[in-house]
């Protein structure tokens, strides 16, 4: 049986998420998701007394199996235990007395092993190539949800925003005069830590006209505040209607998977679009100063964590590169 108080810190850490540092909802769920982890580890003996319960977190963690069987990913566990980390860090700073006796060595110690961390497993990079969103832009699209979709695989990897930005995107946001995406959060616009910031989409021209081809239609029919992955009504007209992002991912992903489906691609999450983005962009990238311009563009607070996340070359990079050495 789960802790009641275990419970309710927890709840309590996820409202100063939301309300303090102004996650947004899909986050403070993910985090939600991770902490259920360490509610079910503890079951009824308080978080306060963490250091007592046996064995540790790390090694219940790394012995929990998915559905299938097979033993959780490594970037998933080292996930599970960076947000575990901060919610114990919280705790002690937040109720002090009562989690007195929680050692902050004990907690940062809250790590994968060395033979589960992700440095331990080959990751293989997954991404929407430029060929494959040409195949996705390239399928016959008749009706205004087809048109829909494959206008937002263009746009997704020619600007590398984040899906739930994407999604809560209005019209008025886009300027086809320079190509630039008003990623703001006074027009609507749900960054990633109400990050404000003015990004712009490649020069490819086989996706930009899908883009304009879409941008028109929306703009013909709908005010400039509608999204410009615009709701659509039951007979499948456009409406003016803002979303609720939670479900238009879910109505997104459907939409991605019917088209990977016409187009011969095999299906990956929308975000890899962004992956796909940042890894021809990097790999176009000849000076300094055109990898700090993609670093902004990917509203990255420095470089490093652009050439962490995206910088890896896929394997068939390194084998071109080194067989021309």
């Amino acid at each position: 049986m789960i802790n009641r108080q275990n419970y309710l810190d927890i709840k309590a850490h996820i409202r100063y998420l939301v309300d303090v540092r102004q996650v947004q909802d899909n986050t403070s769920r993910v985090t939600m998701g991770r902490l259920n982890h360490l509610l079910i580890y503890a079951d009824t003996i308080p978080f306060t007394e963490f250091s007592k319960i046996k064995p540790s977190f790390q090694a219940y963690m790394e012995k929990v199996t998915n559905p299938d069987g097979s033993l959780l990913s490594a970037s998933y566990l080292s996930s599970v235990f960076k947000v575990s980390r901060g919610f114990l860090t919280w705790s002690k700073r937040e109720w002090p007395t009562r989690y007195k006796s929680l050692d902050l060595n004990l907690i940062e110690a809250i790590r994968p092993s060395r033979s589960r961390g992700e440095s331990a497993v080959l990751a293989k990079r997954e991404i929407y190539t430029l060929d494959d969103v040409i195949k996705l832009v390239n399928v016959p699209a008749i009706t205004t949800h087809e048109r829909r979709i494959r206008a937002g695989a263009a746009f997704l990897f020619l600007s590398g925003m984040r899906i739930t930005a994407f999604l809560s995107m209005p019209i008025q946001a886009l300027n086809l005069q320079d190509w630039s995406v008003s990623q703001l959060p006074e027009l609507g616009v749900k960054t990633k830590n109400s990050k404000a910031a003015i990004t712009y989409l490649l020069n490819i021209p086989a996706l930009r006209s899908v883009v304009a081809e879409w941008d028109r239609e929306v703009r013909s029919t709908l005010p400039i505040t509608s999204n410009w992955y615009a709701i659509l009504d039951p007979w499948g007209n456009l409406h003016e209607r803002t979303r609720n992002t939670i479900n238009g991912r879910v109505e997104f992903r459907k939409a991605l998977v019917v088209l990977c489906e016409k187009a011969g691609v095999p299906y990956l999450s929308a975000h890899k679009f962004r992956h796909g983005h940042a890894v021809y962009a990097l790999k176009k990238a000849t000076t300094m100063a055109q990898m700090k311009a993609i670093s902004q563009n990917l509203m990255h607070s420095n470089m490093g964590i652009t050439d962490g996340i995206y910088g890896r070359l896929v394997n068939n990079d390194v084998k071109d590169l080194l067989q021309d050495l």
